[in-house]
């Protein structure tokens, strides 16, 4: 029996597209669209800039083990970034805030997203206060009219003559359509 280079490529382009195939497959149905966040409660309702706080979530579907993802105003608040839940159908961080104003907290569990708005206040005993800038409307443009007249130019005049019969036309817009004519139809 002889061998056949051709045959081998063949054989591995379809066993190539065999593994693309059920890796789409695999893709299509993953468990990220079976997992569930339930819900966010924080230890705390009025956190304080500086204070520690636990951050909890429930979990449901299939896939209450995928990773999950916390975060503050979308900074990271754990390192790694993405977080096993344990044990499972549960998951919480610690969280001590550094700026007061709006936090909103959001967990992400394959493609389920929940938030919990939270507003931390400063507690005058240290930590950083984040202040927005303030802003001033630029000044209002205005627009000053011209003090000359501008320069006119006399009107002009043209005629011409042409296959399909002649004419005449004065000022610069007769000039110019009595030239195209002209040039269209081969008089000069």
């Amino acid at each position: 029996m002889r061998s056949n280079p051709t045959g081998r490529v063949i054989g591995a382009g379809l066993a190539a597209a065999t593994v693309a195939g059920g890796a789409a497959i695999a893709l299509a149905v993953s468990p990220a669209a079976n997992a569930t966040v339930d819900t966010i409660s924080s230890s705390s309702t009025t956190p304080v800039v500086g204070g520690t706080y636990t951050l909890s979530a429930d979990l449901s579907g299939a896939s209450v083990g995928l990773l999950v993802a916390w975060a503050d105003n979308g900074a990271n608040l754990t390192d790694p970034a993405q977080i096993v839940p344990w044990p499972a159908g549960h998951t919480s961080v610690t969280w001590k805030p550094t700026t007061a104003g709006q936090h909103v907290i959001t967990l992400n569990q394959g493609d389920s997203t929940k938030s919990l708005v939270l507003t931390v206040t400063d507690n005058g005993a240290g930590g950083t206060t984040t202040t927005a800038p303030t802003t001033t409307a630029p000044p209002a443009a205005t627009t000053t009219p011209p003090t000359s007249t501008p320069a006119t130019t006399a009107p002009g005049s043209g005629s011409g003559t042409g296959s399909f019969g002649s004419g005449s036309a004065t000022g610069s817009a007769g000039a110019l359509i009595s030239g195209l004519l002209r040039g269209l139809f081969g008089s000069s």
